[in-house]
């Protein structure tokens, strides 16, 4: 049943990728998809610095650098659970179906319902495939 994790793979791939799309959509035009609601918030997020780093760039800009890196994560996850597919280390597919279920908690405390329901659909296809 090795197509179960590899349509996981392709799941969270996806949502990779949108992530990176929107993100560098936002970060060379006017934003729209990470961006707040309320202009007058953008426009403070652009004017402060981060507490850890208070000489560093803007809150906005860390924000755009953190989906960038978000985005280029689940791509690798993606990559990694392809490759769990033809590598004979079960440990592999625990740790996988682990970050798997870190990420849909993740997104459920955190995110809205289409990272969720990808994330559960994908760690429940994972799981399917490598332990049923």
């Amino acid at each position: 049943m090795a197509y179960l994790p590899l349509a996981a793979a392709a799941i969270i791939g996806t949502l990779g990728l949108i992530h990176l799309i929107y993100t560098l959509r936002d970060l060379l035009s006017r934003p729209r998809y990470f961006a707040p609601r309320d202009p007058v918030l953008l426009e403070a997020m652009r004017g402060t610095q981060i507490a850890v780093a208070p000489n560093g760039h803007d809150y906005w800009s860390v924000l755009l650098g953190i989906h960038l890196t978000h985005g280029i994560g689940l791509l690798l996850f993606a990559l990694l659970i392809a490759l769990t597919v033809i590598t004979p280390l079960p440990a592999l597919k625990l740790l996988m179906i682990g970050l798997g279920l870190v990420l849909t908690f993740i997104a459920w405390r955190f995110f809205f319902h289409i990272p969720l329901i990808g994330c559960a659909i994908a760690t429940a296809l994972m799981i399917a495939g490598w332990l049923l």
